[in-house]
């Protein structure tokens, strides 16, 4: 995938969440509820879902709205784990069902987070076709975000969303 597909991508993503960003009021999001969420609208979609999709698809999602709102999406931040970053609560509610968040329950009504289609939709459309392992050495490119943060001593530390948002805001430049 060239990076001048990747920077159109998000120059249509940005433009649609710079459009709403006066009329819609976002706050934070569960984590949980939100990957929920994502999982349900991939599944719609028809899109294949694995752990791994589903954590840099969330990653993602956190990177566009961070870059476009200079705030956190999601009520947890993400860790620089081996393979990529990754939202802890996320992953053990996903162990705690056979590394799937199939058929789970949301704290919240489906109808509360669907206005975050303006980001998720766009961000499957585009990377739902990706193979776990492109995402992940889409994530791991070097001086990004994750690069910084992760050391081989397995002590995962929060990623900076000053860093983040420096990832996301170089495709919308």
């Amino acid at each position: 995938m060239s990076i001048m597909v990747v920077r159109n991508f998000f120059k249509k993503v940005w433009g649609v969440i710079a459009l709403n960003i006066e009329t819609t009021k976002y706050g934070e999001v569960d984590s949980v509820d939100f990957a929920i969420y994502l999982n349900q609208k991939a599944i719609e979609l028809g899109i294949a879902v694995n752990v791994t999709k589903i954590q840099k698809w969330l990653y993602i999602c956190y990177g566009i709205y961070l870059a476009a709102k200079g705030e956190q999406l999601l009520t947890e931040r993400p860790k620089a784990w081996e393979f990529g970053p990754a939202f802890p609560r996320v992953h053990k509610r996903q162990k705690k069902n056979n590394d799937s968040l199939n058929n789970m329950a949301m704290s919240v009504s489906a109808e509360s987070l669907s206005k975050y289609d303006e980001i998720i939709l766009p961000v499957l459309k585009h990377f739902g076709s990706w193979t776990a392992s492109g995402l992940v050495a889409w994530t791991h490119e070097k001086g990004k975000a994750w690069d910084k943060k992760f050391n081989y001593d397995e002590k995962y530390e929060s990623m900076d969303n000053h860093d983040i948002i420096l990832d996301f805001k170089r495709f919308v430049a």
